[in-house]
């Protein structure tokens, strides 16, 4: 960690100062990825990267590697580094079959709500690239996957359907004629 921690600039080291009181000190995994929830907390987007990406080199298992992956997703998308992001997303599906069941374990016995790899997904596809042939393919995938219920997918293709009309007859009514 005293490597680490040289290697960061000075404005770095007086952000991670700020963190440190709330860090998870029990292994340099623990610290860095409790010091990027604080990050990501106060909305430090590029901080929470850059030391997200340093909990992902240190993560041993599956499990922290996924983990560290859903904080980066949102560190990248707040700083509108959506490709970025993306990737993070696939490397997170990726993972997800191999974690799947603790994840489930954390979370009662179901799929949880917030799986950022996922929702995150969807939401640049749609928000930020007008995908929605590609999102209602990425739903089929999360499907398959296990990630969504039969019910869950038939909601959001419908919530999707009526976004994409929607985002039509606004592009309708915003329309001005050129002079």
């Amino acid at each position: 960690m005293g490597k680490w921690y040289s290697s960061l600039s000075e404005q770095d080291k007086v952000k991670a100062g700020r963190y440190l009181k709330d860090a998870d000190t029990s292994s340099p995994y623990s610290f860095l990825f409790s010091v990027t929830v604080s990050a990501l907390k106060d909305d430090n987007y590029s901080f929470a990267a850059s030391i997200c990406e340093g909990s992902l080199a240190n993560a041993a298992t599956d499990m922290e590697r996924f983990e560290a992956t859903e904080l980066l997703i949102n560190a990248y998308i707040g700083m509108k580094r959506y490709d970025d992001a993306k990737l993070q997303c696939e490397n997170g599906l990726e993972l997800f079959p191999k974690v799947s069941e603790q994840v489930k374990k954390k979370n009662s016995g179901s799929v949880p709500e917030d799986i950022k790899c996922r929702n995150r997904y969807i939401d640049i596809l749609i928000g930020i690239e007008s995908g929605y042939d590609e999102a209602f393919a990425l739903l089929e995938r999360f499907h398959s996957m296990g990630m969504i219920s039969s019910e869950d997918l038939a909601f959001r293709k419908q919530s999707l359907r009526i976004h994409r009309l929607q985002r039509s007859f606004d592009g309708v009514y915003t329309y001005t004629y050129k002079e």
